[in-house]
């Protein structure tokens, strides 16, 4: 009896499957020569794909982003042929892919990999607008530091750093609302957070660079009124001047070198002497009110 039981189950049951893997075969035969086939098209065009942009120079463009601290820090090289050549790659074996899920009949794979092709699109948006956000947020960086530096205002590379870091957050959210990602959440708190650090960021700053700042707007508004080569008596200390800067200015006496902070010019009584028969260079007499 169990003998004629499991001749029943061998003749039925493997028989079955023994027809259905027959059927099956040629089509995951097929399936498995069209990935193949579709990996050897889509690595010939990602070769050619960055060739010709590499010829073209296109690499040189990315020089810059990776000069950039915040990529050097991450360890990563940009080349923009091999992120194309890499895109071209992927979207060539995601068609085969649905190709041969279509020959298998597998439609829950072949909808999924329709739909993300569909999101690549959105995709490579966001990631073009992340690139150039990071491009032009370093660009300004560059900008507001030499300008700093430039007027002599202190701490120009922190002001710089603090700059770049305030548009790259910017940019980073706003590539991720490109790539439909949610970021309500993250901009909601984004907002608070810059907004505190802003506040602790300006407070501490003014409050350690208020003697920095004191003595630029000093030299802002005295850069005209004592030059270097003139014997000036300043808060008591005569002596030649030898070098003005945006902060202080160095008065050279026979026994040493003082150096003395541009505010004094706003809140000490300035004397500025000329040789015998310079009457001519004199101040204008509002320039000499105490």
């Amino acid at each position: 009896m169990f003998r004629d039981f499991w001749e029943k189950i061998k003749d039925g049951v493997f028989t079955e499957l023994v027809n259905r893997f027959s059927e099956a075969a040629p089509k995951i035969l097929f399936a498995l020569l069209i990935l193949v086939v579709g990996r050897v098209i889509a690595g010939f065009f990602r070769r050619i794909v960055r060739r010709v942009l590499a010829l073209a120079g296109i690499d040189r463009l990315a020089e810059r982003l990776n000069d950039i601290d915040l990529v050097q820090r991450t360890g990563v090289r940009i080349a923009l042929s091999a992120v194309a050549g890499q895109m071209v790659f992927y979207l060539l074996m995601l068609a085969f892919i649905i190709f041969a899920t279509d020959v298998l009949g597998v439609p829950a794979i072949t909808d999924m990999v329709r739909d993300l092709i569909d999101y690549l699109p959105a995709l490579f948006s966001a990631f073009v607008l992340f690139l150039l956000g990071l491009f032009l947020s370093d660009m300004i960086r560059s900008i507001v530091q030499g300008t700093c530096q430039s007027m002599g205002i202190p701490s120009a590379r922190l002001i710089g750093t603090v700059v770049f870091y305030f548009l790259f957050i910017t940019v980073a959210v706003s590539a991720l609302a490109q790539a439909k990602i949610n970021t309500g959440f993250i901009a909601a708190n984004l907002t608070v957070i810059v907004g505190a650090l802003a506040l602790a960021f300006a407070v501490g700053y003014g409050l350690a660079a208020r003697e920095l700042v004191a003595n630029y707007i000093a030299s802002h508004y005295n850069r005209d009124k004592v030059q270097v080569g003139q014997d000036v008596r300043i808060a008591g200390v005569r002596g030649k001047v030898v070098h003005i800067d945006a902060t202080s200015l160095i008065l050279q006496t026979p026994e040493r070198a003082i150096i003395v902070p541009m505010s004094k010019m706003m809140t000490e009584k300035v004397e500025i002497f000329y040789p015998d028969g310079q009457e001519d260079h004199l101040l204008p007499p509002e320039a000499t009110e105490l």
